[in-house]
């Protein structure tokens, strides 16, 4: 299986582009254990998606809601909402199949049926997510739909860039189709449908009138710190990137990272010492000081107790190895934007 880098900048914004302006969906094949602690971290895109529950189960992180997800379950994800994924069981090897798509694959936005039934529905703070359960008959329906979705893509979509895609047992595998683009566009009619006709009875949430002033805040505390690492930084120098107390800068990371500060920080200097380790010429002096740590000495016993290893060895290691370098990442504690992560891509 080939894999392509993904980026997400400062704003949590995955920088992606999905699909072609001419048929705006694309397919892809997430592989959550090989991101860096099995998880595919928080980002958000302005195109909508679903995605497959496969190969064990799976924590979605949506806004700051978390849900379980079964194998065989899927899950809609609405248009610019924050959101992350997670396997379960790091022994588990989740392969999960999704697409991103743009409603207007369905009508242009000046039509009448994007006005009256696509619109609505991606600009609803109400409907973040809809978990789809294949037990309950209309949410098995749309779910043989995606099925049909991800067949076509898998047979007929574009030529991967970075390679071929792994081959998933849809199915609707066997199944041929003269104009699979008109195809995938009725299949992606059906699932709207479904999902616009049942919206009134799922469960709503009720908007935090608070969740864009913590997702602001936080986005100018991960800049400060990916611009100011190198630095001697404290707690009380994040929270004032943000014009607030150390408290509120806590309940902030916690909220969304799940982890301090201060404890993101350090994991972000490693994770930026490992890449230096695998890339550069620089002696581990050099590079400590450029990760911003105190002195070599303590750059050392943090990695050590980090990964195991000695930065000699892990620099080693890398090389022999040939570990790709990774620009910071999440790392198995170090749940963060701003990284490069490994997505199958079609």
């Amino acid at each position: 299986m080939n894999t392509s880098s993904i980026s997400i900048g400062d704003n949590f914004q995955e920088l992606t582009v999905h699909g072609k302006r001419e048929f705006p969906i694309q397919y892809y094949v997430d592989d959550f254990f090989r991101f860096p602690g099995c998880r595919f971290p928080l980002h958000w895109h302005a195109e909508a998606e679903l995605l497959l529950i496969c190969g064990g189960p799976v924590q979605a992180q949506i806004g700051r809601m978390e849900f379980l997800l079964d194998e065989g379950d899927g899950i809609f994800v609405n248009s610019n909402v924050l959101h992350s994924f997670s396997q379960l069981y790091e022994r588990d090897r989740c392969r999960c199949p999704n697409i991103l798509f743009s409603g207007e694959l369905i009508a242009p936005a000046d039509h009448l049926i994007y006005r009256k039934y696509i619109g609505p529905l991606l600009s609803s703070r109400q409907l973040p997510c809809i978990v789809l359960k294949p037990a309950v008959l209309w949410q098995k329906q749309l779910l043989s739909h995606l099925d049909h979705i991800f067949s076509l893509l898998q047979k007929y979509g574009s030529e991967p860039e970075h390679g071929p895609l792994p081959f998933l047992p849809f199915e609707h595998a066997e199944e041929d189709s003269p104009c699979f683009e008109m195809q995938v566009q009725n299949e992606l009619n059906h699932i709207w449908q479904l999902l616009f006709s049942h919206a009134g009875e799922l469960s709503s949430v009720k908007p935090e009138k608070e969740e864009a002033v913590l997702q602001i805040r936080m986005q100018k505390m991960l800049a400060f710190i990916r611009s100011s690492y190198a630095t001697s930084i404290t707690l009380n120098d994040i929270a004032a990137s943000a014009g607030i107390s150390k408290s509120e800068a806590s309940r902030c990371f916690q909220s969304y990272l799940h982890q301090p500060p201060v404890g993101y920080l350090q994991n972000y200097r490693l994770e930026r010492a490992k890449q230096l380790l695998s890339s550069s010429p620089d002696t581990v002096e050099e590079i400590s000081r450029k990760c911003g740590f105190q002195s070599s000495g303590y750059f050392c016993r943090v990695f050590r107790k980090h990964t195991g290893l000695s930065p000699n060895q892990y620099r080693r290691h890398s090389r022999q190895l040939r570990i790709p370098s990774s620009a910071p990442a999440a790392s198995a504690g170090n749940k963060q934007p701003g990284g490069t992560d490994l997505r199958s891509k079609n």
